[in-house]
């Protein structure tokens, strides 16, 4: 696929993703750049583990912000673990740090597999269109954690937002 069609693509996907799908994709863009970096920082070269290594604290960032908007219990487990990964990473930057790098590579890894079983629970990527049941679930059902996920269970009266 040539760069400008993919451009497009992608820009479609994201303007028509619903949110937990957006969150899923942000997780593995920041995977797909720290391994880059990790890469990098493993043959030693950390000049060109600089830029996607930033790429994937700026990823985590927004990540942190987003939740953090959300006054719930469980955005605030999620903001206390988005901001351990983002202090976690900004060390690896600061020191080349490559285990470090790799701990939160790790822990992002496990994330993504949370968030692509909310996903998969909450339906398709097709976005609420009148009359979609799928949509209709998902904007009223409150986000919870899945059995085996990274969070601590929480009372049903508990919804997530990802609003920044």
């Amino acid at each position: 696929m040539n760069p400008a069609r993919h451009d497009s693509y992608l820009e479609s996907r994201v303007l028509t993703a619903p949110p937990h799908r957006l969150h899923l994709m942000l997780i593995e863009g920041a995977l797909r750049f720290g391994r880059q970096a990790e890469t990098a920082l493993r043959a030693g070269d950390t000049a060109t583990a600089s830029t996607p290594l930033m790429r994937t604290i700026d990823i985590v960032g927004e990540m942190l912000a987003g939740v953090r908007a959300g006054k719930s219990e469980i955005n605030d487990k999620l903001a206390g673990f988005y901001w351990f990964v983002f202090r976690t990473l900004s060390a690896a930057k600061i020191n080349d740090d490559v285990e470090k790098l790799s701990d939160s590579l790790r822990l992002l890894e496990y994330e993504r597999e949370t968030w692509q079983l909310v996903c998969d629970k909450l339906g398709s990527d097709v976005p609420d269109t009148v009359g979609s049941p799928i949509g209709k679930v998902a904007s009223r059902r409150p986000l919870t954690p899945l059995p085996g996920g990274p969070h601590a269970p929480l009372a049903a009266s508990d919804s997530l937002s990802l609003e920044a």
